[in-house]
C-alpha cells in the first residue's frame, strides 16, 4: 500500500505548472489558469492583430485634405467625434489638433461601429468617421483626385463626413514595434509552423508593415471585419492549435474563440482583457516567445514527471508483490519519488523569461 501510494504522481503537474506560472509572472506574462498553459505549449499556429500588437500603436497624421480648405475646423470636428474612441487612431487625431492648437467640436449621442467608424451628432447634424467600409455604407463618393492621393498611399486612411458627402480625410501611419521581427522569429524557431497578420486596415498598409517584420504576402490579411477574424480564426483551428494575440474590443469574439486568446495587457481594452486567457503587461514582444517557450517547457517536465512517478511505482509495487521488499525502503522510494518530481517541477522557476526592466 505505500508503495502504490500516487502522491508522486499526482504532486507531478501541480510542481511543474504553478513553477511556470510564477516564473511567467515574474517576467510579466500573466496566465488565467494551468489549463491556459497547458493549451499554449501544443499551439503551432499565431494569428496577430496588427495595430497596437504587431504595431506600436502609437499612429501618427501624415496628411489632412479638407475638402473645403477648413483645416482646423475639420480637425475640429473630427477631433469631436473622435473624443469618444479609445482607438489608436482616434488618440492619433486627437495629438494632432492638440499640437495644432485647435478645439475639439461638442459631439454628443457618439456611437461606434468596431472595425468600421463613429458617429454622433453636432450642431448641425450628424457626422461620422471611418474607414471605407462606413463611408461604402453611407453611399458617399472619395474620387476627389485630393482623396484619391491619400488613397493610393500605404498609409491608414479615415474619412469625415455628412450622409453622403465626404467632408475630407486625413493619412494616418503605425510603425512596426522594435521587439516584433524577433519575436516572430523566436517564435518560428520554437517550431511554430504558421504566423498570420489579421488587420481591418487597407492591403497596402497590412503589406507595408508585413514586409517591416518579414511576413510573407500570403501571411497577411487585410481589410477584416471583427466577424471576419473569428472566421478565419476558426478556420486556422481546423488544421491545428491556434492563439490569437490582440489589444482592442474589435479583437474580443477573436480572443474568445481561439484556442488561447492573448492580449496586450499594458495597452490592451478591458474587454479584450477580459475575454483572453493570458495577458502580456509590458510591450516587449518578445516576452510572448518566451512564454510560449516556458510553456513548452513545462509541457516535456511534466512527461518527464510522470514517466519517472509511474515507473518508480510500479517497480516499488512490483518489488512489494514478488519479493521482500523492507518498509522503511517502500517509505523512503515513495517519499523520494515525490521530491524528486517536485524539486523537477521547480526548475522551472530558474526559466529566463524577460522580466520587467526597473
Amino acid at each position: 500500500l505505500v508503495a502504490a501510494s500516487p502522491c508522486a504522481i499526482v504532486i507531478s503537474v501541480p510542481a511543474a505548472i504553478l513553477s511556470a506560472l510564477s516564473a511567467a509572472a515574474r517576467g510579466g506574462v500573466l496566465f488565467k489558469g494551468g489549463g491556459a498553459l497547458e493549451t499554449l505549449a501544443g499551439v503551432d499556429i499565431f494569428a496577430f492583430d496588427k495595430t497596437g500588437t504587431l504595431t506600436t500603436g502609437r499612429a501618427e497624421v501624415t496628411a489632412i485634405v479638407a475638402l473645403d480648405g477648413d483645416e482646423a475646423g475639420f480637425l475640429s470636428l473630427l477631433a469631436g467625434l473622435e473624443a469618444h474612441s479609445e482607438h489608436h487612431l482616434a488618440a492619433a487625431i486627437r495629438r494632432e489638433t492638440a499640437a495644432r492648437g485647435v478645439e475639439a467640436a461638442l459631439v454628443a449621442e457618439v456611437t461606434a461601429q468596431p472595425s468600421i467608424g463613429i458617429e454622433g451628432l453636432d450642431a448641425l447634424g450628424p457626422l461620422w468617421a471611418g474607414n471605407s467600409y462606413l463611408v461604402a455604407e453611407k453611399h458617399a463618393a472619395i474620387d476627389h483626385p485630393a482623396l484619391q492621393a491619400l488613397v493610393d498611399g500605404a498609409h491608414t486612411v479615415v474619412y469625415l463626413g455628412r450622409g453622403p458627402t465626404v467632408l475630407g480625410a486625413v493619412a494616418v501611419a503605425d510603425e512596426a514595434r522594435a521587439s516584433s521581427v524577433a519575436a516572430l522569429n523566436a517564435l518560428r524557431e520554437n517550431g511554430v509552423r504558421r504566423i498570420v497578420m489579421m488587420t481591418g486596415d487597407r492591403r497596402p498598409v497590412a503589406l507595408r508593415i508585413g514586409a517591416e517584420l518579414g511576413l510573407a504576402p500570403e501571411e497577411i490579411l487585410a481589410g477584416m471585419l471583427p466577424q471576419d477574424k473569428v472566421r478565419e480564426v476558426g478556420a486556422l483551428a481546423a488544421t491545428g492549435k491556434v492563439a490569437f494575440v490582440g489589444d482592442g474590443v474589435n479583437d474580443a469574439a477573436a480572443l474568445a474563440r481561439a484556442d488561447v486568446g492573448i492580449a496586450m495587457g499594458a495597452a490592451g481594452s478591458e474587454v479584450a482583457l477580459q475575454a483572453a486567457d493570458v495577458a502580456l503587461l509590458s510591450e516587449d514582444m518578445e516576452r510572448l516567445a518566451d512564454a510560449h517557450r516556458l510553456a513548452r517547457r513545462a509541457s516535456r517536465i511534466i512527461r518527464q514527471n510522470l514517466a519517472f512517478a509511474i515507473g518508480a511505482m510500479v517497480v516499488l509495487v512490483a518489488g512489494g508483490l514478488f519479493l521482500d521488499l523492507p518498509l522503511p525502503l517502500a517509505v523512503i522510494g515513495h517519499e523520494g519519488g515525490t521530491v524528486l518530481v517536485v524539486l523537477n517541477g521547480l526548475r522551472l522557476l530558474s526559466d529566463p523569461i524577460r522580466r520587467p526592466k526597473a
